[in-house]
């Protein structure tokens, strides 16, 4: 929810013109197709990995009726696009510690894959990613917002800035954790 406030409020701010949104690790495309409806001016592309959950975000783009404007692709973050820019790269990125996978609560290890869990030694590895790929697909004033683990927002921060962006944010979530950091390309 914190993200899609974040993101609604980012593109509701650009304006009414067109606006272009990418959503990386989209899974059954809950964050892509918020955007859409609440955005009647957005077009979504929406990325994933895995082809069993762009099955599921097939079902749900039809069932709420948003084809035209949310467009599913198969591969990994920035790879099936091609040259587009957007005005906003939202992802909610695998971001847990590989070694505290095992030790999730099972409502969650019983029904997410580890693809979408697992974030590598730190949790930090697809967020690195992330940032580090996205200049050539950022519209001048364009943001990257992602959502985050506990104890992270620090170096997802300090990498942000580090690779340019500027107007680097956090917001907090009902338990007052740093969940959702934002920069803006220049």
């Amino acid at each position: 929810e914190l993200s899609v406030e974040a993101a609604v409020a980012r593109l509701k701010a650009r304006g009414e013109g067109p606006l272009r949104v990418l959503d990386l690790g989209t899974g059954t495309g809950a964050l892509a197709i918020t955007l859409a409806l609440e955005v009647p001016s957005a077009t979504v592309d929406a990325v994933d990995l895995s082809e069993a959950a762009l099955s599921l975000a097939r079902e749900n783009v039809a069932a709420l009726g948003v084809e035209g404007r949310v467009t599913l692709h198969h591969g990994s973050l920035y790879k099936p696009i091609g040259d587009a820019r957007y005005d906003l790269i939202v992802s909610n990125p695998p971001y847990i510690p590989s070694g505290e996978c095992d030790a999730l609560m099972p409502d969650v290890a019983d029904f997410e894959p580890r693809l979408a869990l697992d974030g590598g030694p730190d949790g930090l590895d697809l967020v690195q990613r992330l940032i580090a790929d996205s200049p050539p697909f950022l519209a001048p004033g364009a943001r990257l917002l992602l959502e985050i683990g506990a104890g992270q927002a620090e170096a997802t921060r300090a990498a942000l800035a580090q690779r340019g962006f500027v107007e680097v944010d956090t917001r907090r979530d009902l338990a007052g954790i740093e969940r959702v950091v934002a920069g803006t390309w220049p």
